[in-house]
């Protein structure tokens, strides 16, 4: 069942009235008529005299010297109707799934308005036609104005009420965005990631025992070629997960939806062992994906110390927003983050495109405007889970999650809770293997169990639809393609199945895919940082002059770690590192970020003053100049 935009629906209306006034206006002569009632009639081309004294009849024909200007004005007349029938389908396809097309909606209405002005305008100017007499914009004391052309003023002034309200602007302005779609962007990285096997970590992190190492410099050669705030959009890899769970048809549907998502999460995760970069502060990321899943994301880098960083993403009919203040300690062999801030999934009442997709593109009227609470029918919280780095000092690394995920809907006592199976170092190998990246849960409302799921982070999730098999001992396993999922006894070019268990009634919701990948592809990730197709497009570079110089594709550091270049990257880290510890010195004030704005409660919202796309204050945060 389609969900219809209130306003998307009133301006398609509107603009078929004024569609329909335009076409009886031009159909019609009685553009002009003479003071002596039915004896004569003009229109734009075709004009009617009286034929019969006794009848009142009228013939009607069209004239041997007509004004230019009057042919223009019908030219652009008729055109402009057209424009309105190809406003009004667009309007209508939008409204089923195909939104993108809403822009281009908007600009044939706006077209249309601009022609059916012109025509106003024009046709005044041929009031000196030698029929009538009269001058420009002055018709003789024997001639008036008729019906036809008061109905073209009013479908006029129609078109005029119907684009503002269809697009909420004044004046149409096309921007050029950084969009991504996984079909045509790049697949893999430009080089390379270096050898690492002549560089000892343990001269590094010796020096970080206790200490939280985000505040800790580590050589660019331990890097990836990512900053923080790319890595939390890869996140967003399986975002359709999001768009599904709007459209559920259960409450226990949709909490499978957000669960099977937040899993979702963590795959990417476990073959990454190497770290983002740390993001500066006032530094900003964009991402407006396109294709089967569509979004727009935004981050900025609102603290340094501690670092936090904030987020918002648009997506169709949901919005997602979090506070990521990420804590790191070294701990004898292990590296422990946790994640402090929430992340809040809302979903809206009624079916309103978001602003990625058509406030991008016309700039609001009311740039201070916001999203009201009466538009949010649903909310859902949670907290990243506790992640471990095992092995950092001999062996080969390898991480876990551990700890809950408490999912909870916070207009009522509904919830999901997810338990993630610790590793044991004192079970046997084989029960180690089966056991690995495990996790269980259930859906309550209160404390009556609604739904059960299980499966592999790694890899799967599977909605348990009868909750009684869920103690059940089963040898089915996990009927994905499996070759992406990892293990403890696994090497780089091996693939191996996901030996997760599955009752008689799982049901999967979602697993890892590598599909888009080639063989060589998969076989060669290992080389480039285990990068997906969709983590390789974060860092893609492009012409567009439309990215504030605080995003993060401009960052010379990330760059040249890109194209394998270990010293210069190393150079430039240094640089901006130093730079970032000049400025805070020089800073007399608290930072204030540029486009979210801190609450009552201590958690930074995104303002949407980013929609409007004016980046001519943004710094230009990795220059070297002393001007930036």
């Amino acid at each position: 069942m389609v969900t219809l935009d209130r306003l998307v629906l009133l301006s398609t209306a509107l603009f078929a009235t004024a569609a329909l006034l335009v076409l009886i206006s031009i159909s019609r002569p009685k553009w002009i008529l003479s003071v002596n009632k039915g004896e004569t009639s003009l229109g734009l081309i075709e004009m009617c005299i009286l034929s019969s004294l006794t009848a009142y009849e009228q013939k009607c024909f069209i004239p041997n010297k007509v004004r230019l200007a009057w042919v223009i004005a019908f030219g652009l007349a008729t055109v402009a109707i057209g424009l309105l029938i190809v406003t009004i389908i667009l309007f209508v396809i939008s409204q089923h799934g195909q939104t993108s097309t809403i822009v281009y909606g908007r600009l044939a209405g706006f077209i249309a308005m601009i022609f059916l002005c012109l025509s106003t305008v024009l046709f005044p100017m041929g009031f000196d036609s030698e029929i009538i007499g009269g001058s420009p914009f002055q018709l003789p004391t024997d001639y008036r104005i008729g019906s036809s052309y008061i109905a073209f003023i009013c479908g006029t002034w129609l078109t005029v009420i119907s684009a503002m309200v269809a697009g909420k602007m004044c004046l149409p302005r096309v921007i050029e965005e950084m969009t991504v779609n996984l079909e045509t962007t790049r697949r893999t990285l430009p080089a390379p990631m270096l050898d690492r096997s002549s560089y000892s970590i343990f001269s590094v992190i010796k020096q970080a025992i206790g200490k939280d190492l985000t505040r800790f410099s580590i050589p660019v050669v331990w890097n990836e070629p990512l900053s923080f705030l790319q890595r939390v959009a890869e996140c967003l890899e399986y975002s359709t997960l999001l768009d599904q769970a709007v459209v559920a048809d259960t409450i226990v549907e949709r909490f499978h939806l957000i669960t099977a998502f937040v899993i979702s999460t963590l795959s990417a995760h476990l073959e990454r062992m190497s770290k983002p970069f740390n993001p500066l502060l006032g530094e900003t990321y964009e991402l407006n994906m396109k294709g089967n899943a569509q979004f727009h994301y935004v981050a900025e880098q609102v603290c340094h110390h501690p670092p936090v960083t904030a987020v918002h993403v648009n997506g169709q009919n949901w919005t997602l927003s979090a506070n990521i203040e990420p804590k790191i300690k070294f701990h004898g062999t292990n590296v422990v983050a946790v994640s402090e801030g929430r992340w809040v999934f809302r979903v809206k009442k009624n079916s309103s495109l978001s602003r990625s997709s058509s406030q991008a593109s016309f700039q609001s009227c009311n740039d201070e405007e916001e999203q009201s609470d009466n538009e949010i029918e649903d909310e859902y919280t949670w907290k990243t889970p506790t992640v471990i780095v095992h092995n950092v000092l001999f062996g080969r690394l390898w991480c876990e999650f551990q700890g809950q995920v408490d999912i909870r809907h916070l207009q009522s006592k509904q919830r999901s809770l997810v338990t993630i199976k610790p590793h044991s170092w004192f079970a046997s190998q084989s029960t180690k293997t089966a056991e690995l990246f495990e996790y269980t849960g259930f859906i309550y409302d209160g404390k009556e169990k609604l739904g059960a799921y299980h499966g592999n982070y790694g890899h799967c999730y599977y909605a348990i639809d009868n909750i009684d098999e869920f103690q059940l001992k089963s040898s089915i396993s996990c009927s994905a393609n499996g070759h992406n999922c990892v293990h403890l006894n696994s090497t780089a070019l091996v693939s191996t199945p996901c030996d997760h268990l599955i009752l008689p009634s799982s049901r999967r919701i979602w697993n890892r895919s590598l599909s888009l990948m080639t063989d060589n592809e998969l076989a060669s990730r290992y080389q480039y940082y285990f990068f997906t197709p969709f983590a390789a497009s974060l860092n893609e570079q492009t012409d567009s002059l439309k990215l504030p110089p605080t995003d993060s594709r401009f960052r010379k550091d990330i760059y040249y770690l890109e194209k394998g270049d270990i010293d210069a990257a190393s150079q430039e880290k240094h640089r901006l590192e130093e730079q970032q510890r000049a400025d805070a010195k020089k800073r007399e004030r608290e930072f204030e970020p540029l486009w979210f704005k801190k609450d009552d409660n201590d958690e930074y919202i995104y303002t949407e003053k980013y929609e409007q796309r004016k980046f001519d204050h943004c710094p230009k945060l990795f220059s070297q100049s002393p001007d930036r």
